[in-house]
């Protein structure tokens, strides 16, 4: 039981300790909040499994406060709300608005053994299934949004059928076509990825589907295309939105017939499953004739809707820690939490980047984060070094990496206090070569050492 996490939020201080060393003698690991603030600050440290909650923290209002709170910010708590005999009423409120259940006092110590027990034995199978799930889909979230998305996966995974995975750039359509991979029947093979963005329109169907030799100018040998390549197995069709309306045709046939014709050669068989991505609005698409309604039809049969990151906030939390954890193993740093002032910083921002800009925020963040835990102060300051020169449209490349340059070493002194020797150290170049880039900037230092 010590992997169920108990925080029991209330102010009656002789009920706390009863529950709290009656729940510890069961095995259950047990925190204790008296007030708003501990509560608050538990939470963003820890993450519990069971809120129990008193519903007058210490009034009715900041107890209902709270909940909202732990709903928003942490959906995957289960509150146990603790009610008088006289607020039954607002206790049945409070399971409305989100609480799992309430239990009313006075209460004995069977009764909370019976409960919790109830409850951890929920939990525990609960993890058991997004364990299963998380391993085999690879893919991070919480939310009801994205819990569809993970059940609209697995079912995929099952079948051969087409299926077309839809969503702004940045929330995750890759993860998800090789999560659908990695439960097919071809999940033991690396799946083929094509993006039909970078494929020249005059080369895109002897990409695909192969060419002859001589079928071409510069045609000086057969080659095969990346269907023949992923025979038996999964080709990813990454921005297929960007596919020429000829290939278009041709690729209508290899889902309908499942046969590929090379460039200047003969009919071929072939046995691959499809999956394809776009970022694009495909009604409108359709309505300028640049997507033939034909193909969506049949590359729609699963269609699978990933929502934009602001859309589903309940994601952050787990996101955020997901990608702190990342990077933290990964450059072998000390393990940081993120303080409730900072998630709810990351609550507030439109995430036009969708997850990846939020994970670019956080990697910024965990390298410039003075303590052991994440501050708004390092959130925004690695959100400052990413915004100045990344939405500066029409600029040259020379310019924009001249600005860039000069802003992350005028972020970089910052942080550092003007120090320039901690700055070069940070940067990885010499003390002097940091020095000529300040002069040739006209960057200006408070200390030179």
């Amino acid at each position: 039981m010590k992997d169920v996490r108990i925080l029991i939020a209330d102010d009656d201080i002789n009920f706390c300790m009863l529950a709290s060393d009656l729940l510890i003698s069961e095995g259950f690991t047990v925190q204790i909040a008296h007030n708003m603030s501990d509560a608050l600050s538990s939470l963003a440290v820890t993450r519990f499994d069971i809120l129990m909650l008193d519903m007058c923290f210490p009034t009715l209002k900041e107890g209902f406060s709270l909940l909202d709170d732990v709903r928003e910010l942490y959906p995957r708590v289960i509150v146990l709300m603790i009610s008088g005999s006289g607020h039954i009423p607002d206790a049945v409120t409070a399971i409305k608005n989100g609480a799992f259940d309430f239990i009313e006092k006075p209460i004995t110590p069977d009764y909370i053994r019976l409960r919790i027990r109830n409850l951890a034995a929920f939990i525990k199978s609960r993890k058991v299934a997004d364990d299963l799930a998380k391993t085999a889909i690879g893919m991070v979230g919480d939310s009801m949004a994205m819990r569809k998305v993970f059940d609209n996966i697995i079912r995929a995974g099952e079948y051969s059928t087409p299926v077309l995975i839809t969503g702004e750039t940045g929330v995750g359509k890759e993860l998800a076509a090789h999560a659908i991979h990695r439960l097919s029947r071809y999940g033991d093979k690396s799946m083929v990825c094509i993006n039909c963005a970078s494929i020249p329109k005059d080369l895109f169907e002897s990409e695909l589907f192969g060419h002859e030799m001589g079928a071409f100018t510069g045609a000086v040998k057969n080659r095969k295309g990346y269907f023949e390549f992923a025979e038996d197995n999964t080709i990813f069709l990454d921005e297929i939105s960007e596919m020429p309306v000829s290939a278009q045709a041709k690729l209508l046939r290899v889902i309908s017939e499942g046969e590929i014709q090379k460039v200047g050669g003969k009919v071929k068989k072939v046995n691959t499953r499809i999956i394809a991505a776009t970022n694009r609005e495909i009604g409108e698409l359709l309505d300028s004739q640049t997507f033939r309604q034909d193909l969506y039809y049949r590359l729609n049969s699963i269609n699978i809707h990933i929502p934009p990151l602001r859309e589903r906030k309940d994601d952050i939390p787990a996101l955020a820690t997901y990608f702190i954890s990342e990077f933290c193993n990964a450059n072998h740093l000390p393990p940081l939490t993120i303080s409730f002032q900072a998630l709810n910083w990351l609550y507030e921002q439109p995430w036009k980047g969708n997850a990846r800009e939020l994970r670019s925020v956080i990697e910024r963040g965990v390298i410039f984060a003075n303590n052991d835990h994440l501050t708004i102060s390092d959130l925004t300051s690695s959100a400052e070094v990413m915004e100045h020169p990344l939405n500066s449209q029409g600029q040259t490349l020379k310019v924009a990496l001249h600005n860039y340059e000069k802003s992350y070493i005028e972020f970089c002194l910052r942080e550092h206090n003007g120090n320039v020797t901690k700055t070069a150290e940070v940067l990885g170049i010499d003390k002097s070569n940091l020095f000529k880039k300040i002069n040739h900037y006209g960057i200006s230092t408070k200390q030179a050492d």
